[in-house]
C-alpha cells in the first residue's frame, strides 16, 4: 500500500459553503468580544499562527474552517464530515527547511466519530490536497484522536484487534507503536510526550507519558466530573478544560512522579457555552463558544 493517497481539490473559496460565519462585535460576556460568529462551532486547535475548528454547514454535515496567521478565514476544500472532526495542527518535521504545517483529523463512516475512521492531513502552508496517512491505517481498527508535532503522530486505535489504545508513529518508522491500552477520547503530543484524556468508572482523567516509554505516568487530573477536553501540550506544560474552568500544570521538565506535578486553576471562568480554547504561551486568549470565536478580555492566566 503506498504511504499516502492525495485528493487534490480546487483552491478554497472563502466562506462559500453556507457556514454561519461573519465578523461580529457583540460581547457574549463582560468585556469578552465575539471576534467571528460561527454558531455551533466545535473543537478549536491552534499552532504555528493558525486556528482551526469544525463548523456545521447549512448544506448538512461539518466543515473545517481555518484562520490564517494574517487573519484571513477559509473553509478547507475537502469533503464534509458526518460528525464534527477534532483537528490538531502541527509540523511534519523538526527541521525548518521544507517544513509543512498540517492539520490532522479523522474521517469516519457515516455520522459516527469512532467507527470506520482513518487519519488524514491537509497542508496549511502549501498546495497539497487532502492526504490519507496510510501508515496509520489498519484493517482491524478504527483510528481516531490524532495529533502531530515535528512529524510524530499520536492517535487512538479502537476495534477488535489485540492491541487497541494510544499509539505513536514516527514518520521514518515502519509501523506505529502502542504507548498504552487506554481508549482515549483525545490525544496531543509535543514530540516527546503524549497527553490523553480518558473516561473511567471513577470519572474523567488526564494522563501524560513519554513517547520513549521511559519514566512514570503523570496523572495531573483524575476523578473529574467530566472528561478533560481541549488539551494543549507545549514543551513544558499541559493545559485543559473541565466545564468552564481551565487548568494548567507547572513545568513538566524533570517531573518523575505524579506528586511532582502542580496544577493551577485559571484566573477567571470561561464564557458560558465555551466548547474549547486556544492557549497562547501561559495564557488563554481565545475560546470557541456556541456563538463562535471569542477574544477573552482579560486573558485567562494561571497563578
Amino acid at each position: 500500500m503506498p504511504e499516502r493517497r492525495r485528493r487534490r481539490a480546487a483552491p478554497a473559496v472563502l466562506l462559500a459553503v453556507g457556514l454561519a460565519l461573519q465578523p461580529a462585535g457583540a460581547a457574549p460576556a463582560a468585556a469578552d468580544t465575539l471576534e467571528l460568529a460561527s454558531l455551533g462551532a466545535r473543537n478549536i486547535a491552534s499552532a504555528g499562527g493558525y486556528l482551526t475548528w469544525a463548523a456545521p454547514s447549512q448544506q448538512g454535515g461539518w466543515r473545517l474552517v481555518v484562520r490564517n496567521p494574517d487573519g484571513g478565514v477559509r473553509v478547507l476544500p475537502v469533503a464534509p464530515f458526518g460528525a464534527a472532526p477534532d483537528p490538531a495542527i502541527g509540523s511534519d518535521r523538526f527541521a525548518i527547511d521544507g517544513r509543512r504545517i498540517v492539520v490532522v483529523y479523522s474521517r469516519c463512516a457515516g455520522l459516527s466519530s469512532i467507527r470506520g475512521c482513518d487519519v488524514y492531513r491537509f497542508q496549511l502552508n502549501g498546495n497539497d490536497g487532502e492526504e490519507r496517512v496510510a501508515r496509520l491505517a489498519s484493517s482491524h481498527y478504527s483510528e481516531t484522536a490524532p495529533s502531530i508535532a515535528s512529524g510524530r503522530y499520536t492517535f487512538v486505535r479502537r476495534g477488535a484487534g489485540g492491541r487497541p489504545g494510544v499509539h505513536y508513529w514516527r514518520g521514518d518508522a515502519s509501523a506505529p507503536r502502542r504507548v498504552c491500552p487506554t481508549i482515549a477520547r483525545e490525544t496531543v503530543t509535543n514530540g516527546t510526550r503524549v497527553a490523553y484524556a480518558y473516561d473511567s468508572s471513577r470519572g474523567g482523567g488526564l494522563a501524560i507519558r513519554r513517547l520513549s516509554g521511559k519514566g512514570r505516568v503523570l496523572r495531573p487530573a483524575s476523578r473529574q466530573p467530566s472528561v478533560p477536553r481541549s488539551i494543549v501540550l507545549d514543551r513544558y506544560r499541559a493545559t485543559w478544560l473541565v466545564g468552564l474552568t481551565a487548568f494548567q500544570t507547572n513545568r513538566l521538565t524533570g517531573a518523575r512522579r505524579t506528586g511532582d506535578v502542580v496544577v493551577g486553576r485559571g484566573s477567571r471562568a470561561l464564557p458560558i457555552g465555551t466548547d474549547s480554547a486556544a492557549p497562547s504561551m501561559s495564557r488563554i486568549n481565545r475560546a470557541l463558544t456556541h456563538l463562535g470565536l471569542v477574544t477573552l478580555v482579560p486573558p485567562l492566566g494561571f497563578g
